[in-house]
């Protein structure tokens, strides 16, 4: 619906001189008349305004309006009433919830996207990406569908971020998730060397996540997948940056993908926002990603070398006391 202050300047079209500005007028009446078929309110006035306009066109100009507003009105049948959509989800018929979600006209409530968006998730996996396709091109954009952020284009997926940041405010998150040291070792060195199978292993097991799932987020050109699982966890940002660039370089590929992605993102991500949409890929009713668990130490024989550890300080000498040492007594 246009907003209230835009409406006299479209009112001023209907009755302007210039044939192109009364056209626009019309497309934009074509465009009210959709919305009006989905029970908005008319403005006062726009009727009269019509006919005004009609009234200063010629013979062509007419003929041209004409089939624009038919244009219009084709493409606005009878919406979906709301006990219909209760029973088309219900019965689960694959056809007609592809129907449902491609129809734009259809008033779905949250929990209305939210059941498609679980059904979508389930045939994408099948490799029948149509009604997830459908359903990330609704506008807006909702927090229910981040159970599809791997089908979700990188615009889509800002805007489940946005959500889900939006979701998290004014909320007591408590103390953040730490990314245990051994843990990001794992991931650092499987990372830098290469070693993809190791990555995703090493990622399921912190995530506690299908490795196949695990595998998808690792192997996304685009970056956002991974980078938000990161920041699920609690790797710190420089930890994120060697690990994603580490993946950039291990492909051959134009430019930086996945690093780039990362520097749109930067901390505008928070970890329970992360967690929430971790949480929805894997399946988690809860809408809450467990938190990281441990996962077994490297080898000793093959330790990360990506790994930092504070240096250790020196002992003192045993046959130096401590009233002896120096800078130990004051001057």
């Amino acid at each position: 619906m246009f907003e209230v202050e835009a409406l006299p300047f479209v009112h001023s079209l209907a009755l302007s001189e210039r044939p192109a500005e009364r056209a626009l007028f019309v497309r934009v009446y074509r465009d009210l008349a959709a919305e009006l078929r989905r029970g908005e309110a008319a403005p006062a006035g726009w009727a009269a305004d019509l006919q005004l306009c009609l009234d200063r066109a010629g013979p062509r100009e007419r003929e041209h309006y004409a089939t624009e507003l038919a244009r219009g009105v084709r493409a606005a049948p009878a919406a979906v009433a709301p006990e219909d959509v209760e029973a088309i989800l219900s019965q689960g018929d694959d056809a007609r919830l592809l129907a449902l979600a491609r129809d734009r006209r259809a008033r779905l409530r949250p929990e209305h996207i939210a059941a498609l968006a679980l059904r979508a998730r389930k045939l994408s996996q099948a490799g029948d990406r149509r009604l997830a396709t459908a359903v990330l091109g609704r506008e807006p954009v909702r927090l229910e569908v981040a159970p599809l952020f791997l089908e979700a284009s990188p615009v889509q997926r800002r805007a489940i971020m946005l959500a889900a940041q939006r979701a998290e405010l004014g909320r007591n998150a408590g103390a953040g998730a730490k990314l245990a040291e051994d843990l990001a070792g794992r991931l650092e060195f499987a990372a830098i060397a290469g070693a993809a199978g190791e990555f995703v292993e090493a990622l399921a097991e912190t995530l506690g996540a299908p490795g196949e799932l695990c595998a998808r987020i690792a192997a996304d050109r685009d970056g956002e997948p991974l980078a938000v699982a990161l920041a699920a966890l609690g790797a710190p940002y420089d930890l994120c940056v060697r690990i994603m660039a580490a993946r950039d370089l291990s492909e051959e590929g134009d430019g930086f993908a996945r690093i780039h992605t990362l520097a749109l993102l930067g901390d505008r991500l928070s970890g329970p926002a992360a967690r929430r949409i971790v949480a929805a890929m894997i399946g988690r009713a809860n809408g809450v990603a467990a938190p990281p668990s441990a996962a077994p130490a490297r080898q000793a024989a093959e330790p990360s070398p990506f790994l930092r550890r504070a240096g250790r300080r020196a002992a003192l000498s045993p046959e130096t006391s401590a009233n002896r040492a120096q800078n130990s007594r004051a001057p």
